[in-house]
């Protein structure tokens, strides 16, 4: 049985993402994420190198909400991007018509 405590902790890159705090962690500095921004990165995060369908993550993030805004996701894509700048080694790489990609390089 997985230590809990574990589970929402992921490691990406030389970035630590406590996705239950909602932050991520470059070398003592934090870097404080929004409760949106902390779903889609650990959707992200569960599934490095994998690619993530756009319906699946507007519907994952939003659908509770019961609206789902056209460029509302490509919005925190890109607020994620930026965040995730603090390892030139990690990358959001869109799948052209098809959705999103975790990529941490070596």
């Amino acid at each position: 049985m997985p230590d809990s405590q574990h589970a929402d902790v992921f490691s990406l890159g030389s970035l630590l993402f406590d996705a239950k705090n909602r932050k991520l962690v470059n070398n003592g500095n934090t870097i404080d994420l929004t409760g949106t921004e902390s779903r889609v990165l650990r959707i992200f995060a569960s599934k490095p190198d994998e690619m993530i369908e756009r319906s699946r993550l507007q519907k994952e993030i939003w659908e509770d909400e019961g609206v789902i805004v056209g460029r509302s996701l490509d919005m925190f894509i890109s607020k994620l991007r930026k965040k995730l700048e603090a390892d030139p080694n990690i990358n959001i790489v869109v799948i052209r018509g098809k959705g999103y990609k975790l990529k941490i390089s070596c």
